[in-house]
């Protein structure tokens, strides 16, 4: 009990010195956070699009886990396909949050977008594709597939029942109907794959592909981009649904994959970038390797390997417990934060294409707050879908009457001991041992209580002799 109101204290402690900072940076501006004019020795995207790029990323691709297993028809994985989704959900909320938090005037965003907004622009698409479309494309998903829960609370909630009444509306039992969701359940997963598939590589173009750099050089940025991305949702989703054994070890092996192809991925991108003949490329290389930004990139890589240490630790071990999944999930999710805050901010400082002094970007505790605030009311969010739409549900109770109780079938007359059945055995003796004698460390004979019953199941002589 104290762990599940510290699981929520701390969050909402969490949330209200986000909103503290955020009324903050309203009222007095820019100027509280350490976000500087490009060139001239600061970063326009510092942690908040860092963290709309993390959230969006990871939350994308919990979402096309859940697709893909719905897709391959994996029911013994479908609890995880129904905690993916509300994990997307809550993780592309946190994205939008980030790019308002981002924005000096949210509202006024918000409404000349749709009167001067060009679509071309990498704000436009990351707005009506990932949080428009892919948003909206997820919380149907997720009505669709809680309607059982919500079909079963409606019949046996105490508190509410009419508002699970409502939700589960038109809500059938037959086989037909059962056979109609699993056909929508399967081409609404079928059609959003490559939604939620090209959100994300839509994404990674946005973050990855930057001017003044060789086309090759940022098409690697785009696959390390995904692939990173991959793991952190893999990650996040193996947190939340440790409790199914066969799901978490599935989903230990792909994140181990996703995570030895991530650092091969970084490594392999450093050696190309040193390689390169463009020398902006090169200086944002030096300054991840023996640069301002050196403690960064070797912290990500040792969480990377780390993160592998204790997977391979848990298959050896053979246990899944929270302890360890949650440990794999923090740091595979802090390398991951890690890589995207060198991919969109030292390039800023150090790999711009012109002969601009090189900058300096150290966010400031009211950008720490909003985010930790984020990504707090996130994890709350996520907690409420989850319970407001479960996981796994029952079958449904059929209403109340009385069912036909099966007869027992008394058991057979045989009239030699050698033919009688050992099954006809074991019924006569469980019928007689109850009816035997009380029995005693000394008096109590099996044997006897079985053959004094079959003796009392056989036909006398009398009744044995025809009748004339």
């Amino acid at each position: 009990m104290k762990r599940a109101r510290g699981a929520i204290v701390v969050p909402l402690a969490l949330v209200a010195v986000g909103a503290y900072a955020w009324a903050l940076q309203w009222t007095q501006g820019e100027t509280v956070t350490d976000l500087r004019t490009i060139g001239a020795g600061g970063a326009v995207w510092g942690l908040y699009v860092v963290g709309d790029s993390f959230f969006a990323s990871a939350a994308l691709a919990s979402l096309a886990v859940a697709c893909v297993i719905r897709v391959l028809r994996r029911r013994e994985m479908e609890s995880v396909a129904r905690m993916a989704l509300p994990l997307g959900v809550a993780g592309l909320v946190a994205s939008l949050a980030c790019v308002l938090a981002d924005l000096g005037r949210p509202m006024a965003v918000l409404v000349n977008l749709s009167l001067v907004g060009r679509p071309r622009s990498p704000f436009f698409g990351t707005f009506t594709l990932v949080a428009g479309a892919s948003l909206f494309a997820a919380v149907v998903h997720l009505a669709l597939a809680s309607r059982p829960g919500w079909a079963e609370r409606a019949q046996v909630a105490s508190r509410w029942p009419w508002l699970w009444r409502t939700l589960a509306g038109g809500w059938q039992t037959t086989a037909s109907a059962k056979q109609r969701r699993e056909r929508v359940d399967f081409w609404l997963s079928l059609a959003l794959l490559p939604l939620l598939l090209g959100a994300l590589v839509i994404l990674g173009m946005v973050f990855g592909e930057r001017p003044g750099r060789p086309a090759g050089q940022g098409r690697f940025e785009v696959v390390t981009f995904v692939v990173s991305g991959g793991a952190a949702g893999c990650s996040l989703l193996a947190l939340a649904a440790h409790a199914h054994r066969r799901a978490s070890v599935l989903l230990a092996r792909v994140l181990a994959v996703l995570t030895g192809l991530t650092v091969l991925l970084v490594v392999s991108g450093e050696i190309l970038a040193l390689r390169t003949p463009y020398l902006s490329v090169q200086r944002y290389a030096r300054a991840l390797l023996d640069g301002p930004w050196s403690g960064l990139f070797w912290a990500e890589l040792v969480l990377f390997f780390l993160a592998g240490i204790v997977g391979l630790a848990m298959s050896w071990r053979k246990t899944i417990s929270l302890a360890w999944v949650g440990t794999r999930a923090l740091l595979v999710c802090a390398a991951v934060f890690l890589q995207r805050f060198l991919l969109l901010v030292a390039w800023q400082t150090h790999g711009l294409g012109l002969s601009w002094p090189a900058g300096t970007y150290r966010p400031t505790w009211v950008e720490w707050s909003v985010l930790a605030g984020i990504a707090a009311a996130a994890a709350l969010a996520f907690l409420l879908l989850a319970h407001a739409c479960p996981a796994q549900a029952s079958p449904i109770h059929e209403p109340a009457g009385r069912r036909a109780q099966p007869r027992l079938r008394p058991p057979s007359v045989q009239t030699s001991s050698s033919s009688f059945p050992r099954t006809t055995v074991r019924n006569s003796a469980a019928m007689a041992i109850p009816m035997c004698k009380r029995p005693t460390w000394t008096s109590w004979r099996p044997r006897a209580c079985v053959s004094s019953a079959l003796t009392s199941r056989r036909p006398d002589a009398a009744s044995r002799a025809p009748a004339f």
